[in-house]
């Protein structure tokens, strides 16, 4: 058996010492190797943010997309009809007679918009379909602005917008605006015939 009283002496005082220096020992192993461990996992960690911001964005693009697919206040774009090929040349054989220069100004603008969808007002700002993907998917045009071609006069919220476009102006409608279910001529009055005097 282990006498008890020996370990409180300097036997027990020399166990103790020795444990401590092992604990010390695997403490400073440990803070040693450490940073030779941590430099492949920051690498490992930087490329998995990496990854992950690519991912974050690649959602944040198509739920801008699936909300400009499914907006009530989105406008298809109109795909404008092909024009018909122009007849062939008729040959004529009278002498050509050199023609006089003509300057002409530039093309006239087009009676209807042609640029992007308008898909929402608010306050002073225009909000048009864009041509890219995330945030260059919506295009956003202050009052006094313009972008890509696109000049913003006015806004009449919730539904109508003023924009320069091709050397046009033009009135662009976010969605129809008007309340049918109201009667112009109101219901004529009915009348109280059938009502009789009661002598009480």
């Amino acid at each position: 058996m282990i006498d008890t009283s020996k370990l409180k002496g300097p036997l027990g005082m020399s166990i103790l010492s020795i444990a401590l220096l092992l604990v010390l020992g695997i403490i400073g192993i440990s803070s040693i190797v450490s940073p030779l461990l941590g430099s492949s996992n920051a690498t490992a960690i930087s490329t998995t943010s990496n990854t992950l911001l690519k991912q974050h964005e690649t959602y944040i693009a198509m739920d801008i997309a699936r909300f400009n697919g499914r907006s009530a206040f989105y406008k298809p774009i109109r795909i404008a009809v092909p024009l018909p090929p122009p007849p062939p040349p008729i040959e004529d054989d009278t002498p050509k007679v050199p023609d006089t220069i003509i300057e002409q100004g530039p093309p006239p603008a087009p009676a209807n918009y042609m640029g992007p969808a308008l898909i929402a007002i608010i306050d002073d700002e225009a909000w048009f379909k864009g041509s890219g993907t995330g945030p260059d998917a919506v295009l956003r045009i202050k009052i006094g602005e313009e972008s890509q071609g696109i000049k913003v006069i006015s806004t009449a919220g919730p539904s109508l917008v003023t924009v320069e476009h091709r050397r046009g102006t033009y009135s662009i409608l976010l969605f129809e605006s008007a309340e049918d279910f109201f009667r112009e001529e109101p219901l004529p009055p009915t009348s109280n015939d059938f009502l009789q005097e009661v002598q009480g």
